[in-house]
């Protein structure tokens, strides 16, 4: 997840409006209510989704609110989870930080949340908390370096990675300086500076598995601040500069590294913005980015994006502009398959995210966006149908 991800573009031609499957939730798979256990405490009335994160297919969990109004930030945050897939959901811990609605920036503001384990967590962009017990509690924590906030962070069993600004939240670009790069271990609320510097900018990605580390920097107008990619393969400790796959003039902007195994990595190249549409592009690695080969180019509507990577290499990628779009390439080949094609206004996705092989969750009209659908949906068969899953 990115914190300028949600953005509508612009028109979604009105034939491909009428031909899309709409997603509200009365034209989801009917699934049984998720229920909370008997013991445990109920998940909150009208709860909203925002952000998920998964240690395992039966362990997860939520970050959302209730619902507060269309427009005003709630003033708190609730962490919900799940033992059992999502067939129950309990209330796991209260969290004092606002969920930004767009346009509001709110104080103590939060977007995403990410385990290490089922205890170790942390909440972020653009704040900084910690949970050190499942999320029951949450501490808030400084951003290292003095930044100002948190554009993007990646946990691994042993360690979590982050991009801090120095430019306040829903600030824009404040000057000329560069984004700061850190890593702690889960044991540890330290954070230790990597040796990675990237150009000024509002988003950047960051993505880990094992002992490999991706820094992704997106580019700026202009010649002068390109993509920057680099990587590490012993956790952070060193850095090198490599290829950016997105050569052509289509798809010059790489927006994500998407890490599935200890060598294994995906790119995602966006460009070419217009009329609702885009040139989305993704690329494979095996080898931490040193050659990488194309996985092909799906459909053109969407803008915004994100990949995710089963462990077994299917693909799928979340993208919104004035609709919101699903696209899967679960052959190891380059063909892509639009599951869904939402003609929503632009409600969008959020943190789509392989559990196993073919199983994926992802956020749809996640509660900072405009429409506040705030709900789940979850894929069995690496995307082909999605179940909407009740809280």
């Amino acid at each position: 997840m990115k914190l300028s991800r949600r953005i509508a573009w612009s028109v979604l031609p009105a034939a491909l409006a009428a031909s899309c499957l709409a997603l509200p939730a009365t034209t989801a798979l009917a699934v049984p209510s998720a229920q909370a256990s008997p013991d445990s405490t109920p998940v909150p009335a009208g709860f909203v989704a925002q952000s998920t994160s998964w240690i395992s297919p039966s362990q997860g969990w939520v970050l959302g609110t209730e619902i507060c109004g269309k427009v005003s930030n709630c003033t708190t945050s609730q962490v919900i989870g799940t033992t059992n897939g999502g067939a129950t959901w309990s209330q796991i811990g209260p969290l004092n930080a606002q969920i930004p609605k767009m346009g509001q920036a709110g104080t103590g503001t939060i977007t995403e949340i990410s385990f290490a384990s089922a205890s170790i967590g942390w909440g972020f962009g653009p704040g900084l908390y910690h949970t050190a017990n499942g999320g029951k509690t949450w501490q808030t924590e400084k951003i290292p370096g003095g930044g100002k906030q948190v554009l993007d962070l990646a946990v691994t069993k042993t360690a979590a990675y982050l991009i801090a600004s120095p430019c306040a939240y829903a600030t824009g670009i404040c000057g000329s300086k560069p984004l700061t790069t850190w890593r702690t271990t889960v044991a540890s609320t330290t954070w230790t500076k990597m040796p990675v510097t990237l150009h000024a900018n509002v988003n950047a990605d960051v993505s880990a598995s094992g002992n490999a580390v991706y820094l992704v920097n997106q580019r700026l107008d202009g010649p002068d601040n390109p993509s920057q990619l680099y990587v590490s393969t012993n956790g952070g400790t060193s850095f090198r500069a490599r290829h950016v796959p997105c050569g052509s003039q289509s798809e010059f902007n790489l927006v994500q590294a998407a890490a599935y195994s200890a060598t294994g990595v995906g790119f995602l190249c966006d460009g070419d913005p217009g009329f609702g549409k885009a040139v989305k592009t993704v690329y494979l690695s095996d080898n931490n980015g040193k050659t990488d080969a194309s996985a092909g180019t799906m459909g053109q509507y969407g803008i915004q994006a994100e990949l995710a990577i089963s462990p077994s290499r299917n693909l799928a990628v979340e993208s919104w502009s004035i609709g919101s779009f699903i696209y899967i390439n679960d052959n190891h080949g380059k063909k892509w398959y639009m599951i869904i094609g939402s003609g929503d206004g632009g409600a969008g996705f959020n943190d789509i995210t392989y559990v196993s092989g073919r199983e994926a969750w992802v956020v749809y009209g996640p509660a900072d966006g405009f429409s506040g659908y705030g709900q789940i949906y979850k894929t069995a068969n690496s995307g082909r149908k999605w179940q909407l899953v009740n809280f």
